[in-house]
């Protein structure tokens, strides 16, 4: 894909579809926090769709190397997006009752949530495959932020739909959860129309037609198995992602309301101050590599989120919510560049689908531990959520130990 058309194309399915699905991710935790009073019913099921994840996970990483993966993201965006819009034209015409109604937006946050899992590995399986290996740090750069973009502007458009505002004389009502879903559905048919556009012929599928899923599974373990310093800091780098998906969905809304007392609208703004510190490490984080190995900046950004969430419980200011939500989102998103880059100089783009779908794999594991735990009750209660972050801030130490242990043999026997 030489022509720099395509690429642009590419981003702008992204980011179309990032900002309503952006939305939706912030209303429908918000949605079960606040309307319904059912945080701890929404992380148990946020629970049961990441162990139902843990396997389509795995199946995912065979297709995304086996199958043009431009076709994979076009296909995706449109059933994605045919489902959901679905959902939501129902609930805003037949009006069904309050348990349907639940079962519902759950269903439309589980088919998100495993659009998520197919969509991220595919997308940047198909960067890998049409860059070259100079530019891996600057097009991740550039995904991300395309992608933190997106979100930033999502994390706005929330805080208005979901709160209301009111612009000199003319008012913004609070929108239904089913006009939310509906322009969800209709982002992700317009990102695959978009996509549909993009003229690609895959380079390396081919000679995946007569193996079994199985076997190609098995080539992705072997691999690792050799490869045994990339598969530490592939999982262990992984942590950062792991903790900052199942705080935004199970921890800060209890956050915001319990601890902050709160409402929506803190709740999306500080979703923007996230996406804004992601920005600006997709900015700033090439430059960063040029001068410091990945490794180092690696283990730098985990200690720091892990002392920050530490200061981030111990008072009650706004300010530093929102400073620290945005070295949070900074922090997530530099290591997603840096831990890209490294997959990308190490992995050979014919197995990266299936490399990445075992990390990811390994990451559900960790995150459905934490859901599950943060589902009971008792963080539900009072301040009790503080609690919740003391845990994650001393796992992402535990995790960042391998990395610093064996990172004399990383630099020796690995590109960073």
């Amino acid at each position: 894909m030489k022509n720099k058309f395509y690429l642009f194309l590419l981003f702008l399915a992204h980011i179309v579809a990032g900002i309503s699905s952006g939305i939706t991710m912030i209303s429908i935790p918000w949605y079960f926090t606040d309307s319904l009073n059912l945080n701890s019913s929404f992380s148990f099921m946020f629970g049961i769709v990441t162990l139902f994840g843990l396997f389509w996970g795995l199946y995912s990483g065979v297709l995304i190397d086996k199958y043009n993966r431009k076709k994979i993201l076009e296909l995706i965006n449109f059933l994605s997006g045919l489902f959901i819009i679905s959902i939501g034209l129902y609930l805003l015409y037949f009006n069904p009752n309050i348990d349907l109604s639940i079962i519902l937006i759950g269903s439309v946050f589980a088919i998100t949530c495993f659009y998520y899992i197919i969509y991220y590995p595919t997308i940047y399986a198909f960067l890998q495959e049409i860059s070259q290996k100079k530019n891996y740090v600057k097009i991740n750069s550039y995904i991300e932020i395309v992608g933190q973009s997106s979100t930033v502007l999502a994390g706005s458009f929330a805080a208005i739909l979901l709160s209301g505002i009111m612009i000199y004389n003319f008012e913004i009502k609070p929108w239904p959860i089913e006009n939310i879903l509906i322009l969800d559905g209709a982002s992700y048919l317009t990102a695959s129309f978009i996509i549909s556009f993009i003229k690609h012929n895959p380079k390396n599928h081919k000679n995946f037609e007569k193996k079994s899923i199985i076997n190609r599974m098995k080539v992705g373990f072997r691999f690792l198995r050799k490869k045994k310093l990339i598969l530490i800091y592939g999982i262990c780098s992984h942590i950062i992602f792991a903790f900052l998906l199942v705080e935004l969905f199970t921890l800060l809304p209890l956050l915001i309301k319990n601890f902050f007392q709160k409402g929506a609208y803190l709740f999306a703004i500080t979703d923007v101050c996230y996406a804004c510190g992601a920005l600006f490490s997709g900015l700033f984080i090439y430059k960063l590599a040029q001068y410091y190995n990945k490794i180092k900046l690696t283990i730098v950004l985990i200690v720091l989120t892990s002392f920050l969430i530490l200061i981030l419980i111990s008072n009650k200011y706004i300010i530093s919510l929102l400073l620290i939500s945005i070295f949070l989102g900074m922090a997530n998103s530099g290591v997603r560049i840096l831990r890209n880059s490294f997959l990308f100089d190490n992995i050979p783009n014919v197995y990266i689908g299936r490399i990445a779908s075992i990390f990811n794999s390994i990451n559900t594991l960790i995150r459905m531990c934490l859901i599950f735990l943060f589902s009971l009750n008792y963080f539900s209660t009072g301040e009790n959520v503080r609690e919740g972050y003391i845990i994650c801030a001393i796992i992402l130490m535990i995790f960042c130990v391998p990395i610093i242990y064996f990172y004399n043999d990383l630099k020796r026997n690995c590109i960073i």
